[in-house]
């Protein structure tokens, strides 16, 4: 069977249908499956480079096949095999049964069976009986395992127990503000619980398990759902509407983006969720793929029973390896996720039963007016000369258990990329008795009962550069203060720049104090004006490292948290930095350390640059019960690479094209007829 989809383009629903149907042939017919992911085999780098300058030149070239990756388990045993299978021509490529201590990521359908698991335990209903819960169904919310022990082999997972609201019982209340003081660990593999732990209620260690019934807090506004709340909603906002009369300024053809001198393909995967594909701006390439790769979320509470139980120390989780950036990506709305005139794009997942699920409306696009581009007033003449920002923007919202992440991917007129992360959602919360004072410095009493504990949340965002070209270098530049000297520099107010090229696959250390500046640069191409080296800068996000000490089970599993930088050769399926098996991993299989670690050459060379960083969240009380958007940007802007502003043919601004208004002072509103008597913004007035 042959596809006409682009060799880019998102796994459909029929892919995956076909690529399971050819790995159950395999297999007898009462053997089950349990599916755990699928998605777009990208094809080798190698193969698509000519395939993608031919396309662009118009040319007409074969596709390369479509492929599926699979990961899937023998059900109720711990047997996982990895698969890919060539879809266009009906054959699998590659097929292997992976060591015992490789684990598949969750899923939902397995969450839930363990939960019911956990229900039906005698033990769990004891516990539940002793809380005096009452009538008030229980909430569980499954986490990774994680790891605090080299020979642990089975497959498990924690699961932490709340209540719903005890005054509403509704199944749409926060249970986050009524958690219980146990949790227990389920065998995932034999569908058996084979603990049970209990939470301290205090601020120290658990020394001796609770025998009376739990003390519930009372919570002063404990729901996040205006419908529950306890008091209305302000009604003081008036409707804020983003129109554009005459249509969109971009374009789309299936996954294929087109706006403003930039050409760029949009992919869709179970892991990372949204990906950009061969970015080009002006016909110029600039970036073969970008992604957000990994997300680390580490606790900080290291608490555990005496002898080494409990689960707060193993709180952790790898929101992509282990969760899937795509298998929770939401189906945004209009009018309320995105506004303005919006363009969605879909992806397909697979569940564990190896049937498609559409994931409908997981990014959509639109135009920003970001406020002022470019301005300047000649003081002599009065005359201004102003040019807004119009920006394209990709988005896409996860939702991982309690979180919500907001991923921008957004392009401007002047060249210039921006990656934008928003962190929101619920705090993820343990209980602490409702009378208990004692000071806390591992989390902070966001309600009467709730602990929500200190968290980071780290990224990597991975950025696969070919400026002008596959072979690239990366470089750093310090802004040092020059020596004073009799002639150069004798007042002493000297400043010069320091750069450095990075030669050997490593790692490198972001440094405000000298205005440490990354750029990616093509050594081979040399910009006529600047005469240095075409190059894009990469404005590093300057964020606190991984605090979990170094030989901590958390530490050697996200190593790409404990550096800011890391460049390395570029090599097929190196997409992850701690490696494509991150559930209850160990790690250094296949991770950005391991990378690094070949000392291979990445001067004018194909290479890949790694950033992470993260926000450290200590909870405050106003995050409660639904936290305000933290947020942190990265900037991927031209540097010498053209010869002048990519933005100076932006038209400028004017009011006959804005059609802004005046407020009517007596409405408090915008004029509902006529133009606004405000002069123009280009008037001298001087």
């Amino acid at each position: 069977m042959s596809f006409t989809k682009h060799p880019l383009d998102p796994a459909t629903a029929t892919e995956i249908e076909q690529a399971v149907a050819i790995i159950r042939a395999e297999y007898a017919a009462e053997t089950r499956l349990h599916f755990k992911c699928a998605g777009l085999e990208e094809p080798p780098k190698a193969v698509m480079l000519p395939y993608l300058q031919a396309e662009r030149a118009g040319k007409k070239v074969p596709a390369p096949p479509r492929c599926m990756f699979l990961m899937y388990y023998i059900k109720f045993t711990p047997r996982l095999f990895e698969a890919i299978v060539d879809v266009t021509n009906g054959k699998i490529v590659h097929h292997l049964e992976l060591p015992r201590d490789y684990n598949a990521p969750g899923d939902r359908i397995e969450h839930n069976e363990a939960a019911e698991v956990a229900l039906a335990d005698a033990g769990v209903q004891a516990e539940i009986k002793r809380c005096n819960v009452g009538d008030t169904t229980v909430v569980i919310d499954p986490w990774d395992y994680g790891r605090d022990d080299e020979f642990e082999t089975r497959r498990l997972e924690q699961l932490f127990f709340y209540t719903r609201n005890p005054k509403n019982n509704h199944p749409d209340s926060n249970h986050y503000a009524f958690p219980l003081d146990f949790m227990c660990i389920v065998d995932v593999i034999e569908m058996k619980v084979v603990r049970i732990d209990h939470l301290p209620l205090g601020v120290g260690h658990l020394e001796t398990r609770h025998t009376g019934p739990h003390v519930y807090g009372n919570p002063i506004e404990p729901e996040y759902d205006h419908a529950l709340q306890s008091f209305p909603a302000r009604t003081t906002m008036k409707p804020l509407n983003v129109i554009q009369p005459e249509g969109v300024s971009f374009s789309t053809d299936g996954y294929l983006v087109e706006w403003e001198k930039w050409r760029f393909r949009v992919g869709f995967n179970w892991r990372e969720g949204m990906v950009i594909h061969d970015v080009n701006y002006d016909g110029r390439e600039l970036f073969y793929r970008l992604s957000v790769s990994e997300m680390f979320v580490p606790y900080g509470d290291g608490r555990a029973e005496v002898g080494g139980h409990g689960g707060l120390h193993r709180k952790s989780a790898f929101d992509f390896g282990s969760v899937g950036a795509g298998n929770c990506a939401n189906d945004l709305s209009l009018g309320c996720d995105c506004l303005g005139v919006i363009k969605y794009l879909n992806g397909a997942i697979i569940n564990a039963h190896g049937e498609p699920v559409p994931k409908n409306n997981a990014i959509c696009i639109h135009e920003v007016d970001a406020g002022i581009q470019s301005k300047h007033t000649n003081h002599r003449t009065g005359k201004a000369s102003v040019v807004r920002k119009r920006q394209l923007s990709l988005q896409t919202i996860l939702t991982v258990a309690n979180y919500e992440y907001i991923f921008y991917w957004i392009f401007d007129q002047s060249g210039e990329i921006e990656f934008e992360t928003r962190a929101t959602g619920i705090l993820s919360t343990t209980p602490i008795h409702p009378e208990n004072k004692e000071p806390i410095g591992f989390g902070t009493r966001v309600a009467s009962g709730v602990l929500a504990p200190t968290h980071q949340h780290m990224f990597n965002v991975r950025i696969d550069p070919m400026l002008d070209g596959p072979n690239n270098s990366v470089q750093y530049t310090d802004s040092v203060p020059v020596p004073t000297h009799p002639t150069l520099n004798p007042y002493g107010v000297g400043y010069t720049t320091e750069t450095t090229t990075i030669k050997t696959s490593g790692t490198a250390k972001t440094d405000p104090t000298k205005a440490r500046a990354f750029k990616i640069v093509n050594p081979n191409v040399i910009n006529p004006v600047s005469l240095t080296p075409v190059g894009f800068k990469v404005k590093t996000i300057h964020s606190q490292m991984l605090l979990a000490q170094p030989n901590s089970w958390h530490a050697k599993r996200a190593q790409f948290a404990t550096e800011p930088i890391w460049v390395t050769a570029y090599k097929d399926r190196e997409l992850f930095p701690s490696g494509l098996y991150t559930n209850q991993s160990r790690g250094g299989n296949g991770d950005l350390r391991n990378m690094v670690d070949r000392k291979e050459n990445v001067e004018n060379a194909p290479l890949v640059f790694w950033h992470t960083f993260g926000f450290t969240h200590n909870p405050r009380t106003e995050d409660w019960p639904v936290m305000p958007v933290d947020c942190a940007k990265l900037l991927i802007t031209p540097s010498n690479f053209f010869t002048h502003s990519p933005a100076l043919d932006v038209p400028p601004s004017n009011q006959a094209f804005n059609k802004s208004r005046g407020v009517d002072e007596t409405l408090l509103i915008g004029a509902d007829s006529g133009e606004s008597k405000a002069e123009s913004c280009c008037k001298p007035r001087l």
